[in-house]
């Protein structure tokens, strides 16, 4: 079964993920979103691109949506 997360960032990242952007990941299980997931997910919904900078999911909040 497929989980839905909505994740927002909680700070600016890399000067191109602002503070409150957020994105939607899906998973297979009900674990937060591994970090490439949710880089992937803002490549892909926002066009942002992050690379070469040091990133922790800690920077984002995660919300399991229903």
């Amino acid at each position: 079964m497929a989980y839905a997360f909505k994740v927002t960032a909680k700070q600016n990242i890399a000067g191109k993920i602002a503070k409150g952007m957020s994105v939607q990941c899906v998973e297979q299980n009900t674990n937060s979103p591994q970090l490439k997931t949710i880089l992937e997910a803002f490549k892909t919904q926002l066009g942002i691109e992050i690379k070469g900078v040091s990133v922790s999911t800690s920077y984002f909040a995660v919300e399991r949506l229903k």
